[in-house]
């Protein structure tokens, strides 16, 4: 997408803009910058959605970047061989809900986490935790999209809106 000349944009697309604006974030996987992405997200959006959704997006983001500050450094023998990875978080709210791409430098996500699965019973012992994470984030999301491009990994998913959740 280009930027808009806003002295030669049309006012329609201009207000579209302001209305349904875009939240980007370059961050380090760390806890701390993970909270305060997370507060910056709920300070954008809390006007424009209703609270169901807003936590259901929150839910899934935090899953999704805590598994990458805990999981997606490189390690040999149990220490870290580089430094934490940077995240790209990009959200866009739409008329359904929100639209968000995660990509970050860390190792590849195992082939298992999107696998479909039922919460009860499962277990996996690659997985260093019960995976219940993934199952939520499959859970709340729609149009989950997992591929790894070079050196980078990157995860698409949508979030609908409440309304949208309970009429289908």
């Amino acid at each position: 997408m280009y930027p808009i000349d806003r002295q030669k944009a049309d006012p329609g697309k201009l207000a579209a803009c302001e209305t349904w604006p875009i939240f980007h974030r370059v961050l380090t996987a760390s806890p701390l910058a993970i909270r305060e992405t997370l507060c910056d997200i709920r300070n954008r959006f809390t006007k424009s959605t209703d609270p169901d959704t807003l936590g259901r997006l929150e839910l899934v983001l935090a899953e999704v970047l805590n598994n990458v500050a805990e999981h997606a450094v490189p390690r040999h023998g149990g220490l870290a061989v580089k430094d934490s990875p940077t995240i790209h978080l990009s959200i866009v709210r739409t008329e359904r809900g929100f639209v968000c791409a995660v990509t970050d430098d860390g190792i590849s996500l195992p082939d298992k986490c999107l696998q479909p699965r039922n919460l009860p019973g499962f277990e996996d012992s690659e997985l260093s935790e019960s995976g219940f994470g993934w199952f939520l984030i499959q859970d709340l999301t729609q149009t989950l999209c997992y591929y790894r491009e070079e050196q980078r990994n990157c995860l698409a998913f949508s979030v609908p809106l409440a309304r949208a959740v309970r009429s289908s």
